[in-house]
C-alpha cells in the first residue's frame, strides 16, 4: 500500500467534500439565494400589448403554468379593443407593466442607424425630462385603472432612457417604479452579478427570430452563474407587420416554455416584478442595499 498516494487521494476527496459543503451552504442561505433551491431566475417579457400576446403567448404560458410580464403601451389597439381580455391576463397571475403611453424612441441610434418608423412626435430626442416623466405617470394611472395595482415595473421603449441632448431620465422615474428592464437590440446578456446589477437597468435578451435552443442556451448561462436571465419577446407566431423581424415562431416559443417547465426545480420562472421583489429583499437581507 502506497501511504503517500493514499493520503493525497484522501486529501483531495476531503477538499472536494468541503467545496461541495460550501456550495450547499451558500445555496442554503449564506449568500444570495433563489426560492425553493432554484439556481437561477428567468423572466419572460412581452412588449407593446399585441393581440398575438393574448392569442398565442398567454395560452402557451398557461398550458405549462408559467407566468410572464406584458409591457403594454397606452395607445395599444389591442388594449383598447380587448380590455376584458387584458384584465383576465392579470387575474391569471401575469404582470402588466408600463411601456409608456405612445412608445417614444430615439430615432437616431448609437450605431448610426435611423428608425424610420419613429415620427417626430414619437421621437425621444424631441422630449424633455418632465414630458417623459409625465407620460410614464399617465401610463401608470391607466394601468392602475386596468388592474388595480399600485406597484409597477417599467420596460424602456427601444431600451432608450435618454431624451433631448442625451439627458438620462432614470433617476427621475425611480419613485414611480420598483425596477426597470433595459436590454440590448438583437441579442443581449444575462445578469452577471446580483449584488451589483442596477435595478433600473436590468439587462435582457431581445428575441429576433431565435430558436428555442438559442434561448435555452441563454437561460443556462444564468443557471451556471446563479443569476437571472430576462428575455424580451415582441411577435409570438407569424405576423406580417413590422414585428416580423422581432418574431419567434410559436413552436419555438412552446419548446422554450416546455424546457422551463421541465426544469422548474432549478429554474424559477416568474414575472419580472416578483423576481425583482425577491432580488430587492435578498440584497437588503445581505446588507448590500441599505
Amino acid at each position: 500500500m502506497n501511504m503517500p498516494r493514499t493520503i493525497a487521494a484522501l486529501g483531495l476527496a476531503l477538499l472536494f467534500m468541503a467545496s461541495q459543503a460550501i456550495t450547499e451552504a451558500c445555496l442554503a442561505g449564506e449568500g444570495f439565494t433563489w426560492p425553493n433551491g432554484a439556481r437561477a431566475a428567468v423572466c419572460l417579457t412581452y412588449d407593446d400589448g399585441l393581440d398575438m400576446h393574448l392569442d398565442n403567448a398567454v395560452p402557451d404560458l398557461d398550458a405549462v403554468n408559467l407566468k410572464g410580464s406584458f409591457y403594454v403601451t397606452g395607445n395599444s389597439s389591442s388594449l383598447a379593443r380587448r380590455m376584458d381580455d387584458w384584465r383576465a391576463v392579470v387575474r391569471n397571475g401575469h404582470e402588466i407593466g408600463n411601456h409608456t403611453c405612445f412608445h417614444p424612441c430615439n430615432r437616431h441610434r448609437d450605431n448610426g442607424d435611423v428608425f424610420e418608423w419613429v415620427t417626430p412626435e414619437q421621437n425621444l430626442e424631441n422630449y424633455n425630462i418632465p414630458r417623459i416623466v409625465s407620460e410614464l405617470q399617465v401610463a401608470n394611472t391607466l394601468l392602475y385603472a386596468l388592474d388595480g395595482k399600485k406597484e409597477r415595473t417599467l420596460a424602456y421603449t427601444c431600451y432608450d432612457h435618454t431624451v433631448a441632448d442625451g439627458q438620462d431620465f432614470i433617476d427621475q422615474i425611480k419613485p414611480f417604479f420598483l425596477a426597470a428592464r433595459a436590454g440590448h437590440p438583437f441579442g443581449g446578456e444575462i445578469v452577471e452579478d446580483m449584488q451589483t446589477v442596477d435595478l433600473y437597468l436590468v439587462p435582457g435578451f431581445e428575441v429576433v427570430s431565435n430558436t428555442a435552443e438559442e434561448l435555452i442556451d441563454f437561460v443556462n448561462q444564468a443557471v451556471k452563474a446563479g443569476t437571472m436571465a430576462v428575455i424580451t419577446f415582441h411577435g409570438v407566431g407569424t405576423t406580417g407587420d413590422r414585428y416580423a423581424d422581432l418574431n419567434i415562431e410559436r413552436q419555438e416559443h412552446r419548446k422554450l416554455l416546455a424546457y422551463l417547465a421541465k426544469n422548474r426545480d432549478k429554474i424559477w420562472t416568474d414575472t419580472f416584478i416578483k423576481v425583482m421583489k425577491h432580488v430587492i429583499a435578498e440584497r437588503k437581507r445581505l446588507g448590500w442595499d441599505k
